[in-house]
C-alpha cells in the first residue's frame, strides 16, 4: 500500500536459490518455479520499493508455501 514502483520483488527457497522475481506492481509469486509446482515449506521473500512520497523502503520476511 501506497507504493509507486518496485525496484524489485524476489522469492527464494531454502537453498537460496531465487524461485520469483519481478519489479512489476501487483505480481506476484503462484508457488512454481520453471513451470513446476514447488513443493510444501518455508521460502524467503525480499522487496524494495518506492513509495509515494519517494522514500525507498525495503523488506523482507518467510512464507510457508501449504498445498
Amino acid at each position: 500500500v501506497g507504493m509507486k514502483s518496485y525496484n524489485y520483488f524476489r522469492v527464494f527457497n531454502r537453498w537460496g536459490q531465487l524461485v520469483f522475481s519481478t519489479n512489476k506492481l501487483n505480481d506476484g509469486w503462484d508457488g512454481r518455479f520453471g513451470g513446476a509446482d514447488q513443493g510444501n515449506g518455508v521460502y524467503v521473500w525480499m522487496i524494495e520499493g518506492i513509495t509515494r512520497d519517494n522514500r525507498v523502503i525495503s523488506k523482507k520476511g518467510t512464507v510457508t508455501l501449504i498445498r
